[in-house]
């Protein structure tokens, strides 16, 4: 193999394990996103029960909004990365 040809093949490999993961993490933050809602429903049923299970569904929601951010982040890390990786094999056609 020429190094053109290896180095092209990492950048397929890298591009198609790149897209795996962020198919995976998207499905996982629109998970996420639902669960979002569900906290934010809970919440807004406790607002009229006893104040403890007020703030515990405010925690609650609090918690999942973190985590869908963080995933949010993580999905845009991928979005460039990817990019990135689609520009470099765009050098070497």
């Amino acid at each position: 193999m020429t190094k053109g040809t290896t180095g092209m093949q990492a950048l397929l490999t890298a591009q198609f394990d790149t897209t795996a993961a962020l198919s995976a993490l998207t499905g996982e933050y629109h998970r996420l996103l639902q669960h979002c809602a569900a906290a934010a429903f809970a919440r807004q049923m406790a607002e009229s029960g006893p104040s403890a299970a007020l703030a515990e569904a405010e925690v609650e929601e609090a918690r999942v909004a973190a985590l869908a951010e963080a995933c949010a982040l993580r999905i845009a890390e991928l979005e460039q990365r990817l990019g990135a990786v689609s520009r470099d094999l765009e050098t070497l056609l």
